[in-house]
């Protein structure tokens, strides 16, 4: 009878000692649960932050912002037309201009004018994300209005009616900027339509004078420099900027690429004269 204090007493050690067990295991838990816990919430914080910073990074940048993309330095693309320019389109109207053909160098001038306004495009295109179709035909415009003055210079009365043909029929090849996927054929296939006239002024002038030979090769390679160009930089169509700034925001050398503003109403008309007088009695 002695023992059986002896066997509660041991077991109420081994109770205690689940006890104990069973707390160390649940503190143990608790322990590896707010550690979980602090763990998700700080990847739940990092999560957070990196979309802040995407968000952030992929905000549409503001006018003010466009601002400071006007007055950065140029793309390599740009730099690309601008050589274009200083070589083979500068080469061409300075040999124009030294035949004895006003008309000639005139039409040349106009053809220097419309690679000028396709280069304030290309500017346009390396800063701005890519415009509605009405924005395009907005932004094409000066290039067109110019490609037009080089056409209405052709005379066919004019002894230099080959010079002024070959030219006109060539200059549409600034027109790749509509042709989307592969617009470097179109350069080429209108300058074959000016090779025809051209070719006739080689034939013309070949141990004659070389000047006149001189400048129907230069004529030549402006659309091979072209071609050259679209293949390089746009080979499967316009290479709009995807981080750029709107169309819509963009100024270039300070003057905004936006449609103008409609024209004020016309003013009402006049009223009508007064009714004349009564007739005397």
């Amino acid at each position: 009878m002695a023992e059986r204090p002896e066997k509660h007493q041991a077991g109420s050690v081994h109770l205690c000692l689940a006890e104990s067990s069973s707390t160390n295991k649940k503190d143990e838990m608790a322990d590896k649960l707010t550690a979980l816990l602090a763990r998700l919430e700080a990847v739940t914080e990092r999560l957070e932050g990196v979309d802040g910073g995407v968000a952030g990074g992929s905000a549409p940048p503001t006018a003010a912002s466009a601002t400071a993309d006007a007055d950065a330095p140029p793309s390599a693309m740009v730099l690309a037309y601008d050589a274009l320019l200083a070589t083979e389109v500068s080469a061409f109207t300075e040999l124009a201009a030294k035949l004895s053909a006003a008309e000639v160098k005139e039409q040349a001038e106009c053809v220097r004018k419309a690679f000028a306004a396709q280069r304030e495009m290309m500017v346009a295109v390396s800063k701005c994300k890519k415009p509605s179709a009405a924005e395009l035909q907005e932004l094409v415009k000066p290039t067109a209005e110019q490609i037009g003055a080089v056409q209405a210079k052709v005379d066919r009365r004019s002894d230099s009616f080959n010079h002024l043909q070959a030219v006109s029929e060539a200059i549409p090849a600034l027109g790749w900027v509509m042709v989307e996927k592969t617009p470097a054929p179109h350069v080429n296939e209108m300058w074959q339509c000016g090779a025809y006239n051209q070719t006739k002024i080689l034939q013309q002038f070949k141990g004659k004078d070389e000047t006149q030979v001189e400048y129907a090769k230069a004529m030549k390679q402006i659309f091979v420099a072209l071609e050259a160009f679209v293949k390089e930089h746009h080979r499967t169509g316009l290479e709009w900027n995807p981080k750029g700034v709107a169309f819509t925001d963009f100024g270039a050398s300070g003057t905004t690429l936006v449609p103008p503003p409609p024209a004020p109403p016309a003013a009402p008309p006049p009223p009508p004269p007064p009714p004349p007088p009564p007739p005397p009695r």
